[in-house]
């Protein structure tokens, strides 16, 4: 069986054990036998409420990790169970981040069946879809120097990434019936006249050349409850990207300024996460950068990530991180995710290649 159809054969089982976050010991009981079956010491680090990490391959002298999450956000948001078109798998986590998991495992079992060197940790990691406590924790141990985060970049090699900051905000009206318009203040109405607003933020406009424009997103808008009357409350979630360069303490205060101005506005900070970029002559850039030339014949090209990834954890806790692989992030989260089986083994083959550059230096 060739590469290809191998593949397609362990992301859709893979893709077929349902993992959303917090409920990943069925995807960790798989693993952990399997890579035991095939010989491999596996650690099972403990994460608090969380289950485990699977850490295989452990070297004191070992200068990569090679990681990524094994689960996904919850399945209304997707296709389940997967779906099997010609060389395109669909469906919830095939892309994100179920190949990643195909192509560490793919690198582990081949690699020790070929008899050839394993220079790298790898971590499978739980939790990266909801708080990110998997790779906060993997991050507090002594690790590797330089990683490799699998996740969908389209092949590009992802040297700068963003981060964000997320608020919870509820804004208060006045109720009344709804055919007494001037007794009530219409909290949904405010809502929109703040998002207007906040969009007007400076830092807003600014743009990264590797990860791209700013920007804000509202994740969440939820008020009235479609009875004849002024709805009194508004509750929104909105997502603030934060590029690389900008300063996530002034970013802050200036999204806290605007909702301040309003005594019917109130808000927590629900979770902050720090851009950061590495330079393009890193030693891991540059190998990964050859291993891409040498196995698929064509120049790589270096990018940004826009979403926030494990590799945040990691670059805070001193380790040098590029984010990589296959698939198309923009489709991930939605029904209409799907993984292309030629940039899986076009991932794999550069990454097994820079295992043989590593493996050189030995």
């Amino acid at each position: 069986m060739d590469l290809k159809a191998r593949f397609k054969e362990l992301i859709f089982t893979l893709a077929s054990i349902p993992s959303p976050s917090g409920e990943e010991r069925a995807i960790l009981e798989y693993l952990s036998g399997r890579l035991e079956d095939h010989g491999f010491k596996v650690r099972k680090q403990k994460v608090p409420d969380r289950f485990y990490n699977l850490i295989v391959n452990e070297a004191e002298d070992h200068e990569l990790l090679i990681t990524t999450h094994v689960d996904t956000v919850p399945p209304w948001l997707g296709l389940f169970p997967p779906r099997l078109k010609d060389d395109v798998l669909e469906g919830l986590g095939v892309c994100d981040a179920k190949a990643g998991v195909a192509i560490m495992l793919m690198l582990l079992e081949e690699r020790r069946r070929q008899n050839k060197p394993l220079p790298a940790t790898f971590a499978f990691v739980v939790d990266e879809e909801r708080e990110g406590q998997g790779s906060a924790v993997l991050a507090r141990e002594k690790i590797p120097p330089k990683a490799v985060v699998l996740e969908p970049t389209n092949l590009r090699i992802a040297i700068a990434e963003g981060g964000s900051v997320e608020f919870e905000i509820r804004v208060r009206g006045k109720a009344a019936h709804g055919s007494c318009l001037p007794e009530g203040e219409n909290a949904i109405e405010k809502a929109i006249d703040l998002v207007g607003r906040l969009k007007r933020l400076p830092f807003l406009y600014s743009e990264h050349p590797l990860v791209g424009p700013g920007g804000l997103n509202v994740e969440r808008f939820s008020g009235g409850d479609g009875e004849l009357r002024v709805p009194d409350l508004c509750i929104l979630e909105i997502d603030f990207r934060i590029l690389p360069g900008q300063k996530t303490e002034e970013v802050i205060e200036e999204i806290k300024r605007v909702l301040e101005e309003d005594p019917y506005v109130s808000y927590v900070v629900k979770d902050v996460s720090e851009p950061f970029a590495i330079s393009q002559d890193s030693s891991l850039v540059k190998k990964i950068c050859q291993a891409f030339r040498d196995s698929l014949g064509k120049e790589p090209e270096l990018s940004g990530m826009p979403s926030w990834t494990d590799a945040a954890h990691l670059y805070a806790a001193g380790v040098e991180p590029v984010v990589f692989g296959p698939g198309d992030l923009a489709r991930c989260h939605t029904p209409e995710e799907k993984i292309e089986l030629s940039e899986v083994v076009e991932a794999f083959l550069v990454l097994d290649r820079l295992l043989d550059l590593l493996s050189s230096e030995v």
